[in-house]
Protein backbone atom coordinates (compact mmCIF):
# COMPACT_ATOMS: atom_id res chain seq x y z
CA UNK A 1 0.00 0.00 0.00
CA UNK A 2 2.86 2.07 0.84
CA UNK A 3 4.78 1.54 -2.53
CA UNK A 4 4.73 4.55 -5.38
CA UNK A 5 3.22 3.69 -8.35
CA UNK A 6 5.13 4.15 -12.03
CA UNK A 7 3.75 7.53 -12.27
CA UNK A 8 4.78 9.02 -8.97
CA UNK A 9 8.63 7.62 -10.61
CA UNK A 10 8.31 9.61 -13.48
CA UNK A 11 6.42 12.67 -11.65
CA UNK A 12 9.82 12.82 -10.15
CA UNK A 13 11.94 12.30 -12.87
CA UNK A 14 10.23 15.05 -14.72
CA UNK A 15 10.58 17.38 -11.82
CA UNK A 16 14.45 16.65 -11.67
CA UNK A 17 14.64 17.77 -15.44
CA UNK A 18 13.05 21.12 -14.71
CA UNK A 19 15.33 21.95 -12.46
CA UNK A 20 18.48 20.84 -14.67
CA UNK A 21 17.25 23.66 -17.01
CA UNK A 22 16.43 26.03 -14.55
CA UNK A 23 20.45 25.89 -13.07
CA UNK A 24 21.79 25.56 -17.11
CA UNK A 25 19.61 29.10 -17.91
CA UNK A 26 21.07 30.59 -14.02
CA UNK A 27 24.24 29.48 -14.12
CA UNK A 28 25.26 28.38 -17.80
CA UNK A 29 26.88 24.87 -18.12
CA UNK A 30 30.23 23.73 -18.72
CA UNK A 31 32.07 20.60 -18.59
CA UNK A 32 28.57 18.91 -17.43
CA UNK A 33 28.23 21.07 -14.47
CA UNK A 34 26.27 22.44 -12.33
CA UNK A 35 23.73 19.25 -12.54
CA UNK A 36 21.04 18.84 -10.05
CA UNK A 37 20.75 15.39 -8.78
CA UNK A 38 17.95 13.73 -6.38
CA UNK A 39 19.56 12.31 -2.91
CA UNK A 40 17.40 11.37 0.27
CA UNK A 41 13.95 8.73 0.45
CA UNK A 42 14.19 8.90 -3.72
CA UNK A 43 17.14 7.69 -4.24
CA UNK A 44 16.55 5.42 -1.36
CA UNK A 45 13.72 4.11 -2.94
CA UNK A 46 12.06 4.51 0.38
CA UNK A 47 9.58 7.09 -0.44
CA UNK A 48 6.15 7.55 -0.69
CA UNK A 49 3.52 9.05 -2.85
CA UNK A 50 3.09 11.95 -0.90
CA UNK A 51 7.25 12.38 0.37
CA UNK A 52 9.47 15.58 -0.64
CA UNK A 53 12.06 15.34 -3.51
CA UNK A 54 15.17 16.27 -1.87
CA UNK A 55 17.22 17.58 -4.29
CA UNK A 56 21.43 18.84 -4.67
CA UNK A 57 22.87 21.46 -7.18
CA UNK A 58 26.24 20.73 -7.59
CA UNK A 59 29.25 21.73 -9.20
CA UNK A 60 31.61 19.61 -9.96
CA UNK A 61 32.00 15.84 -9.07
CA UNK A 62 34.37 15.80 -6.13
CA UNK A 63 32.96 14.62 -3.28
CA UNK A 64 36.12 16.64 -1.07
CA UNK A 65 35.21 19.73 -2.17
CA UNK A 66 34.11 22.25 0.30
CA UNK A 67 31.92 24.90 -0.88
CA UNK A 68 32.07 27.86 1.47
CA UNK A 69 28.26 28.63 3.11
CA UNK A 70 28.81 32.06 1.36
CA UNK A 71 28.23 30.74 -2.14
CA UNK A 72 25.97 28.14 -1.26
CA UNK A 73 23.57 30.86 0.25
CA UNK A 74 24.26 32.94 -3.27
CA UNK A 75 22.83 29.86 -5.38
CA UNK A 76 19.74 29.78 -3.21
CA UNK A 77 18.96 33.16 -3.30
CA UNK A 78 19.43 33.37 -7.16
CA UNK A 79 17.41 30.37 -7.58
CA UNK A 80 15.09 31.40 -5.63
CA UNK A 81 13.93 34.79 -7.50
CA UNK A 82 13.19 32.64 -10.55
CA UNK A 83 10.95 30.01 -8.40
CA UNK A 84 9.39 33.35 -6.90
CA UNK A 85 8.65 34.63 -10.80
CA UNK A 86 7.32 31.44 -11.84
CA UNK A 87 5.11 31.64 -8.45
CA UNK A 88 4.16 34.53 -9.52
CA UNK A 89 3.02 33.09 -12.33
CA UNK A 90 1.19 30.41 -10.74
CA UNK A 91 3.46 27.54 -11.47
CA UNK A 92 4.09 26.76 -7.98
CA UNK A 93 3.52 28.22 -4.93
CA UNK A 94 5.48 27.95 -1.32
CA UNK A 95 8.83 29.19 -2.61
CA UNK A 96 10.88 29.69 0.76
CA UNK A 97 14.68 29.81 0.78
CA UNK A 98 15.95 29.32 4.34
CA UNK A 99 19.46 30.18 4.55
CA UNK A 100 19.69 30.25 8.45
CA UNK A 101 19.61 26.63 9.19
CA UNK A 102 22.72 24.49 9.23
CA UNK A 103 21.78 23.48 5.84
CA UNK A 104 20.80 26.25 3.32
CA UNK A 105 17.42 24.76 1.24
CA UNK A 106 14.95 26.47 -0.78
CA UNK A 107 11.32 25.16 -0.69
CA UNK A 108 9.18 24.96 -3.34
CA UNK A 109 6.24 23.07 -4.12
CA UNK A 110 5.11 22.04 -8.22
CA UNK A 111 1.48 22.85 -8.44
CA UNK A 112 1.27 20.40 -11.93
CA UNK A 113 1.95 17.75 -9.73
CA UNK A 114 2.31 18.61 -5.84
CA UNK A 115 5.77 17.46 -5.30
CA UNK A 116 7.27 19.19 -2.82
CA UNK A 117 10.79 19.90 -3.47
CA UNK A 118 13.76 20.84 -0.96
CA UNK A 119 16.72 22.04 -2.61
CA UNK A 120 20.47 22.72 -1.32
CA UNK A 121 24.00 23.32 -3.16
CA UNK A 122 26.91 20.77 -2.80
CA UNK A 123 25.03 18.59 -0.15
CA UNK A 124 27.01 15.28 -0.89
CA UNK A 125 27.01 14.26 2.60
CA UNK A 126 23.33 14.08 1.74
CA UNK A 127 24.03 12.30 -1.44
CA UNK A 128 26.25 9.49 0.18
CA UNK A 129 24.18 8.94 2.81
CA UNK A 130 21.24 8.46 0.16
CA UNK A 131 23.47 5.86 -1.89
CA UNK A 132 24.46 4.08 1.47
CA UNK A 133 21.32 2.89 2.50
CA UNK A 134 20.14 2.37 -1.37
CA UNK A 135 23.01 -0.25 -1.71
CA UNK A 136 22.22 -1.36 2.02
CA UNK A 137 18.73 -2.11 0.35
CA UNK A 138 20.49 -4.29 -1.85
CA UNK A 139 21.86 -6.47 0.85
CA UNK A 140 18.53 -7.71 2.08
CA UNK A 141 15.07 -6.75 1.46
CA UNK A 142 14.02 -7.23 5.12
CA UNK A 143 15.52 -3.73 5.66
CA UNK A 144 13.67 -1.79 3.17
CA UNK A 145 10.20 -3.09 4.37
CA UNK A 146 11.06 -2.32 7.92
CA UNK A 147 11.77 1.37 6.81
CA UNK A 148 8.49 1.68 5.43
CA UNK A 149 6.78 0.25 8.52
CA UNK A 150 8.71 2.19 10.81
CA UNK A 151 8.03 5.32 8.95
CA UNK A 152 4.41 5.06 8.59
CA UNK A 153 4.26 3.98 11.77
CA UNK A 154 5.64 7.24 13.16
CA UNK A 155 3.85 9.34 10.62
CA UNK A 156 0.37 7.52 12.57
CA UNK A 157 1.78 8.57 15.89
CA UNK A 158 2.89 11.65 15.15
CA UNK A 159 6.01 11.52 16.03
CA UNK A 160 8.00 12.17 12.54
CA UNK A 161 8.37 15.68 11.92
CA UNK A 162 11.44 17.28 13.07
CA UNK A 163 9.65 20.74 12.54
CA UNK A 164 7.73 19.69 15.57
CA UNK A 165 11.48 18.57 17.46
CA UNK A 166 10.47 14.82 16.45
CA UNK A 167 12.25 12.19 14.64
CA UNK A 168 13.26 12.86 11.20
CA UNK A 169 13.12 9.88 8.30
CA UNK A 170 16.91 9.79 8.40
CA UNK A 171 17.04 9.17 12.70
CA UNK A 172 13.87 6.16 11.45
CA UNK A 173 16.12 5.02 9.12
CA UNK A 174 19.47 4.71 10.75
CA UNK A 175 17.39 3.28 14.17
CA UNK A 176 16.19 0.17 11.48
CA UNK A 177 19.57 0.08 10.23
CA UNK A 178 21.08 -0.25 13.84
CA UNK A 179 18.53 -2.56 14.79
CA UNK A 180 19.63 -5.06 11.97
CA UNK A 181 23.08 -4.90 12.73
CA UNK A 182 22.88 -5.70 16.03
CA UNK A 183 20.76 -9.14 15.57
CA UNK A 184 22.59 -12.42 16.36
CA UNK A 185 23.25 -13.34 13.82
CA UNK A 186 23.76 -10.03 12.33
CA UNK A 187 21.72 -8.83 9.25
CA UNK A 188 23.44 -5.75 8.16
CA UNK A 189 27.47 -4.96 8.53
CA UNK A 190 29.21 -2.05 9.97
CA UNK A 191 28.92 1.06 7.96
CA UNK A 192 32.89 1.56 8.69
CA UNK A 193 33.71 -1.81 6.07
CA UNK A 194 31.49 0.53 3.57
CA UNK A 195 33.43 3.70 4.22
CA UNK A 196 36.81 2.46 4.71
CA UNK A 197 37.71 3.24 0.94
CA UNK A 198 36.11 6.72 1.20
CA UNK A 199 32.74 7.72 1.21
CA UNK A 200 32.49 8.40 -2.83
CA UNK A 201 29.54 6.60 -4.76
CA UNK A 202 31.84 4.25 -6.57
CA UNK A 203 34.01 3.40 -3.56
CA UNK A 204 30.50 2.53 -1.09
CA UNK A 205 29.04 0.55 -4.25
CA UNK A 206 31.88 -1.78 -4.61
CA UNK A 207 32.54 -2.62 -0.86
CA UNK A 208 28.55 -3.41 -0.28
CA UNK A 209 28.69 -5.87 -3.46
CA UNK A 210 31.17 -7.72 -1.37
CA UNK A 211 28.36 -8.13 1.63
CA UNK A 212 25.45 -9.24 -0.78
CA UNK A 213 23.37 -11.95 1.26
CA UNK A 214 25.42 -10.64 4.49
CA UNK A 215 22.46 -11.93 6.40
CA UNK A 216 21.15 -15.21 5.01
CA UNK A 217 21.89 -16.37 7.98
CA UNK A 218 19.69 -15.00 10.17
CA UNK A 219 16.26 -16.22 9.70
CA UNK A 220 13.75 -14.42 11.18
CA UNK A 221 10.81 -12.69 9.75
CA UNK A 222 9.70 -9.09 9.08
CA UNK A 223 7.21 -9.46 11.94
CA UNK A 224 9.88 -10.78 14.30
CA UNK A 225 12.22 -7.76 13.60
CA UNK A 226 9.36 -5.17 14.02
CA UNK A 227 7.99 -6.83 17.54
CA UNK A 228 12.11 -7.10 18.85
CA UNK A 229 12.96 -3.31 17.38
CA UNK A 230 10.36 -1.83 19.34
CA UNK A 231 10.95 -3.93 22.20
CA UNK A 232 14.46 -2.86 22.16
CA UNK A 233 13.46 0.99 22.10
CA UNK A 234 11.41 -0.06 25.43
CA UNK A 235 14.20 -1.59 26.67
CA UNK A 236 16.47 1.61 26.30
CA UNK A 237 13.98 4.72 27.42
CA UNK A 238 15.51 5.74 30.20
CA UNK A 239 19.60 5.25 29.19
CA UNK A 240 19.30 7.96 26.47
CA UNK A 241 19.66 10.56 29.22
CA UNK A 242 22.89 8.95 30.41
CA UNK A 243 24.86 8.84 27.27
CA UNK A 244 23.65 5.61 25.07
CA UNK A 245 23.81 6.10 21.32
CA UNK A 246 23.43 4.13 18.63
CA UNK A 247 26.04 3.91 16.33
CA UNK A 248 25.72 2.53 12.71
CA UNK A 249 29.44 2.86 12.12
CA UNK A 250 30.28 0.60 14.80
CA UNK A 251 27.10 -1.30 14.49
CA UNK A 252 26.58 -1.32 18.32
CA UNK A 253 25.87 0.76 21.14
CA UNK A 254 28.14 3.32 22.59
CA UNK A 255 28.37 5.92 25.15
CA UNK A 256 28.58 9.84 23.65
CA UNK A 257 28.27 12.96 24.97
CA UNK A 258 27.93 16.16 21.84
CA UNK A 259 28.67 19.15 21.95
CA UNK A 260 25.55 20.74 23.98
CA UNK A 261 25.90 17.63 26.66
CA UNK A 262 23.89 14.31 26.50
CA UNK A 263 21.10 14.13 23.71
CA UNK A 264 17.35 13.28 24.51
CA UNK A 265 18.39 10.53 21.82
CA UNK A 266 21.31 9.93 19.96
CA UNK A 267 22.08 8.62 17.08
CA UNK A 268 25.32 9.23 15.85
CA UNK A 269 25.78 10.53 12.11
CA UNK A 270 28.42 7.93 10.45
CA UNK A 271 29.81 10.33 8.14
CA UNK A 272 30.17 13.03 10.49
CA UNK A 273 30.82 11.05 14.23
CA UNK A 274 30.24 14.60 15.77
CA UNK A 275 26.90 15.08 14.56
CA UNK A 276 23.80 13.64 16.21
CA UNK A 277 21.12 12.82 13.70
CA UNK A 278 18.64 13.43 16.32
CA UNK A 279 20.04 16.78 17.68
CA UNK A 280 16.10 18.12 17.30
CA UNK A 281 14.53 15.95 19.28
CA UNK A 282 13.17 17.77 21.86
CA UNK A 283 12.90 16.52 25.83
CA UNK A 284 9.00 16.92 25.63
CA UNK A 285 8.72 15.24 22.37
CA UNK A 286 11.35 12.30 23.77
CA UNK A 287 7.97 11.60 26.37
CA UNK A 288 5.71 11.60 23.72
CA UNK A 289 8.02 9.11 21.63
CA UNK A 290 8.77 6.61 24.04
CA UNK A 291 5.12 6.78 25.28
CA UNK A 292 3.99 5.88 21.71
CA UNK A 293 6.90 2.89 21.86
CA UNK A 294 5.37 1.96 25.27
CA UNK A 295 1.68 1.99 23.76
CA UNK A 296 2.30 -0.19 20.62
CA UNK A 297 4.17 -2.82 22.72
CA UNK A 298 1.43 -2.72 24.82
CA UNK A 299 -0.89 -3.21 21.92
CA UNK A 300 1.54 -6.35 20.79
CA UNK A 301 1.36 -7.97 24.13
CA UNK A 302 -2.29 -8.22 24.22
CA UNK A 303 -2.13 -9.13 20.27
CA UNK A 304 0.28 -12.21 21.71
CA UNK A 305 -2.22 -12.92 24.69
CA UNK A 306 -5.02 -13.04 22.30
CA UNK A 307 -7.14 -10.12 23.71
CA UNK A 308 -7.44 -8.41 20.36
CA UNK A 309 -7.55 -9.82 16.70
CA UNK A 310 -5.21 -9.20 14.03
CA UNK A 311 -7.38 -6.48 12.34
CA UNK A 312 -7.97 -4.41 15.34
CA UNK A 313 -3.85 -4.39 16.09
CA UNK A 314 -3.45 -2.96 12.79
CA UNK A 315 -5.76 -0.04 13.54
CA UNK A 316 -4.11 0.50 16.57
CA UNK A 317 -0.55 0.38 15.77
CA UNK A 318 -0.63 1.84 11.90
CA UNK A 319 -4.21 4.10 11.74
CA UNK A 320 -3.23 7.76 12.30
CA UNK A 321 -5.20 9.23 15.35
CA UNK A 322 -6.45 13.15 14.44
CA UNK A 323 -6.10 15.24 17.71
CA UNK A 324 -8.03 18.58 17.96
CA UNK A 325 -5.64 20.92 20.47
CA UNK A 326 -7.13 23.79 21.19
CA UNK A 327 -4.80 26.91 20.75
CA UNK A 328 -3.93 28.32 23.90
CA UNK A 329 -0.94 30.00 23.35
CA UNK A 330 -1.18 31.68 19.52
CA UNK A 331 2.01 32.88 18.26
CA UNK A 332 2.11 36.71 19.37
CA UNK A 333 4.14 37.95 16.33
CA UNK A 334 1.13 36.83 14.06
CA UNK A 335 -1.88 38.61 16.48
CA UNK A 336 -3.77 41.12 16.07
CA UNK A 337 -2.57 44.60 17.79
CA UNK A 338 -4.35 46.11 20.64
CA UNK A 339 -7.23 48.49 20.35
CA UNK A 340 -7.33 51.65 21.60
CA UNK A 341 -10.10 50.79 24.54
CA UNK A 342 -10.57 54.58 24.60
CA UNK A 343 -11.94 54.88 20.84
CA UNK A 344 -13.78 51.30 20.91
CA UNK A 345 -17.35 51.40 22.00
CA UNK A 346 -17.41 48.00 22.12
CA UNK A 347 -14.64 47.99 24.52
CA UNK A 348 -16.24 50.61 26.03
CA UNK A 349 -19.55 48.37 26.57
CA UNK A 350 -17.92 45.60 28.09
CA UNK A 351 -16.03 47.49 30.60
CA UNK A 352 -19.49 49.52 31.54
CA UNK A 353 -21.17 46.16 31.96
CA UNK A 354 -18.39 44.65 34.05
CA UNK A 355 -18.92 47.75 36.72
CA UNK A 356 -22.03 47.45 37.03
CA UNK A 357 -22.26 43.44 37.41
CA UNK A 358 -23.03 43.32 40.97
CA UNK A 359 -24.62 40.49 43.51
CA UNK A 360 -28.41 40.44 43.61
CA UNK A 361 -29.88 40.64 47.01
CA UNK A 362 -32.06 38.23 45.98
CA UNK A 363 -29.37 35.91 44.44
CA UNK A 364 -28.07 32.81 46.49
CA UNK A 365 -24.70 34.28 48.21
CA UNK A 366 -22.56 30.74 47.08
CA UNK A 367 -24.16 30.38 43.53
CA UNK A 368 -22.87 34.65 43.45
CA UNK A 369 -19.19 33.71 44.85
CA UNK A 370 -18.91 30.69 42.33
CA UNK A 371 -20.06 32.84 39.50
CA UNK A 372 -17.79 36.16 40.37
CA UNK A 373 -15.00 34.12 41.73
CA UNK A 374 -15.02 30.73 40.52
CA UNK A 375 -13.40 28.01 42.83
CA UNK A 376 -11.59 24.85 41.86
CA UNK A 377 -14.70 22.92 40.75
CA UNK A 378 -14.95 25.54 38.18
CA UNK A 379 -11.12 25.88 37.79
CA UNK A 380 -10.70 22.30 36.63
CA UNK A 381 -13.68 22.53 34.16
CA UNK A 382 -11.96 25.17 32.42
CA UNK A 383 -8.76 23.13 32.26
CA UNK A 384 -10.46 20.29 30.89
CA UNK A 385 -11.31 22.67 27.81
CA UNK A 386 -7.43 22.07 27.18
CA UNK A 387 -7.07 18.98 27.39
CA UNK A 388 -6.77 16.89 24.29
CA UNK A 389 -9.98 14.99 23.18
CA UNK A 390 -8.99 11.92 20.75
CA UNK A 391 -11.18 10.84 17.76
CA UNK A 392 -10.32 7.89 16.48
CA UNK A 393 -11.43 7.84 12.56
CA UNK A 394 -13.49 5.02 10.80
CA UNK A 395 -11.10 2.54 9.37
CA UNK A 396 -11.75 1.63 6.01
CA UNK A 397 -11.06 -1.45 4.22
CA UNK A 398 -8.10 -2.32 3.36
CA UNK A 399 -7.07 -4.11 0.12
CA UNK A 400 -4.60 -6.89 -0.35
CA UNK A 401 -0.90 -5.83 -0.24
CA UNK A 402 0.93 -6.80 -3.31
CA UNK A 403 4.53 -7.84 -3.54
CA UNK A 404 7.28 -5.33 -4.10
CA UNK A 405 7.93 -6.47 -7.57
CA UNK A 406 4.36 -6.14 -8.62
CA UNK A 407 3.39 -2.55 -9.61
CA UNK A 408 0.38 -1.21 -8.30
CA UNK A 409 -0.81 0.32 -10.97
CA UNK A 410 -0.61 -0.30 -14.70
CA UNK A 411 1.66 1.79 -16.66
CA UNK A 412 0.75 4.89 -18.07
CA UNK A 413 2.71 7.33 -20.31
CA UNK A 414 2.49 10.94 -18.77
CA UNK A 415 3.56 12.99 -21.68
CA UNK A 416 4.13 13.18 -25.15
CA UNK A 417 7.68 14.25 -26.73
CA UNK A 418 6.41 17.14 -28.38
CA UNK A 419 4.73 19.01 -25.94
CA UNK A 420 7.17 18.08 -23.32
CA UNK A 421 7.79 22.04 -21.51
CA UNK A 422 9.86 24.94 -21.98
CA UNK A 423 11.95 22.73 -24.82
CA UNK A 424 13.41 19.99 -22.88
CA UNK A 425 14.46 16.90 -24.41
CA UNK A 426 11.51 13.85 -23.20
CA UNK A 427 13.98 11.57 -20.92
CA UNK A 428 14.08 7.75 -22.30
CA UNK A 429 11.52 6.78 -19.63
CA UNK A 430 8.57 8.36 -21.27
CA UNK A 431 6.87 7.56 -24.38
CA UNK A 432 4.77 9.23 -26.43
CA UNK A 433 0.72 8.83 -26.62
CA UNK A 434 -1.79 10.19 -28.11
CA UNK A 435 -3.19 13.67 -25.82
CA UNK A 436 -6.01 15.61 -26.59
CA UNK A 437 -4.90 18.89 -23.94
CA UNK A 438 -2.88 21.20 -26.16
CA UNK A 439 -3.34 23.95 -23.42
CA UNK A 440 0.03 25.73 -22.04
CA UNK A 441 2.31 22.02 -23.15
CA UNK A 442 1.30 23.21 -26.77
CA UNK A 443 2.63 27.22 -26.75
CA UNK A 444 6.55 27.58 -27.71
CA UNK A 445 9.01 27.15 -25.25
CA UNK A 446 9.70 29.31 -22.87
CA UNK A 447 12.37 30.70 -20.94
CA UNK A 448 12.75 30.03 -17.31
CA UNK A 449 14.46 33.31 -16.46
CA UNK A 450 12.89 36.20 -18.50
CA UNK A 451 9.11 36.07 -18.36
CA UNK A 452 7.19 37.53 -21.25
CA UNK A 453 3.35 35.60 -20.82
CA UNK A 454 1.31 38.38 -23.71
CA UNK A 455 -1.93 37.40 -24.16
CA UNK A 456 -3.40 34.27 -22.18
CA UNK A 457 -5.63 32.08 -24.42
CA UNK A 458 -8.45 31.18 -22.89
CA UNK A 459 -7.28 27.01 -23.07
CA UNK A 460 -3.70 28.18 -21.73
CA UNK A 461 -3.09 26.60 -18.25
CA UNK A 462 -0.89 29.44 -16.64
CA UNK A 463 -0.21 27.74 -13.49
CA UNK A 464 2.00 25.10 -14.47
CA UNK A 465 5.23 24.18 -13.24
CA UNK A 466 5.01 20.63 -14.68
CA UNK A 467 2.72 20.01 -17.22
CA UNK A 468 -1.08 19.42 -16.47
CA UNK A 469 -1.98 16.45 -18.70
CA UNK A 470 -5.26 15.45 -20.24
CA UNK A 471 -6.07 11.77 -19.38
CA UNK A 472 -3.85 10.54 -15.89
CA UNK A 473 -5.03 7.74 -13.60
CA UNK A 474 -6.74 8.65 -10.35
CA UNK A 475 -4.41 7.80 -7.17
CA UNK A 476 -6.87 7.09 -3.89
CA UNK A 477 -9.45 9.55 -5.48
CA UNK A 478 -7.07 12.03 -6.28
CA UNK A 479 -5.75 13.27 -9.74
CA UNK A 480 -2.51 13.84 -9.44
CA UNK A 481 -2.73 16.82 -10.98
CA UNK A 482 -5.94 18.13 -9.58
CA UNK A 483 -6.19 22.37 -9.11
CA UNK A 484 -8.61 21.67 -6.32
CA UNK A 485 -5.91 19.51 -4.55
CA UNK A 486 -3.46 22.17 -4.95
CA UNK A 487 -5.81 24.90 -3.87
CA UNK A 488 -6.00 22.89 -0.58
CA UNK A 489 -2.15 22.68 -0.42
CA UNK A 490 -1.98 26.33 -0.78
CA UNK A 491 -4.48 26.60 1.93
CA UNK A 492 -2.65 23.79 4.25
CA UNK A 493 0.26 26.27 3.76
CA UNK A 494 -1.40 29.40 4.52
CA UNK A 495 -2.52 27.60 8.13
CA UNK A 496 0.90 25.98 8.81
CA UNK A 497 2.35 29.69 7.87
CA UNK A 498 1.47 30.55 11.75
CA UNK A 499 3.75 28.55 13.04
CA UNK A 500 7.10 28.96 10.41
CA UNK A 501 9.58 26.37 10.93
CA UNK A 502 12.91 27.01 11.06
CA UNK A 503 12.11 30.27 13.41
CA UNK A 504 11.80 32.36 10.61
CA UNK A 505 9.58 35.72 10.49
CA UNK A 506 6.72 35.12 7.53
CA UNK A 507 6.96 38.68 7.84
CA UNK A 508 10.94 39.40 7.83
CA UNK A 509 12.34 41.00 4.33
CA UNK A 510 15.53 39.63 3.69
Amino acid sequence: MLRPNPDDYKKRHIMLDVFNKIAEDIFGKKNGFPVVEAFGSFTMDLFTPKSDLDLSVNFNANFDNQFSRKDKISVIRKLAKVLQSHQRNGRCHGVLPVVTARVPVLKAIDKGTGVECDISVENKDGMSRSMIFKFISSIDERFQIICYLMKFWAKAQGVNCPKDRTMSSMVIISLVAFHLQTRCPPILPAFSVLLKDGSDVESIQRNALLFEGFGCRNKESVAELFVSLMSKLLSVERLWEQGLCASNFEGSWISKAWERGVGNLSVEDFLDRSQNFARSVGKVEMQKICECIRVTVLNLTEFFSGKIDAPKLKALVFTPVHQDDPVSNPNPKLAKGKRNSRHDPENSQKKQKKRKRTVHPGLDASRAATDLHPGSDARRAASDLHHRTTFVPHIPQVPPIQPFSQPAHTYRPLITPSRFPYGLQPPPYLHSAPHSNHGFLGQPPDNFIHFNPGIQLPQQAPHIFAPVLAQQPVIDRFHPYDFNLAQQIQHNENMASQRMPYGINPYHRR
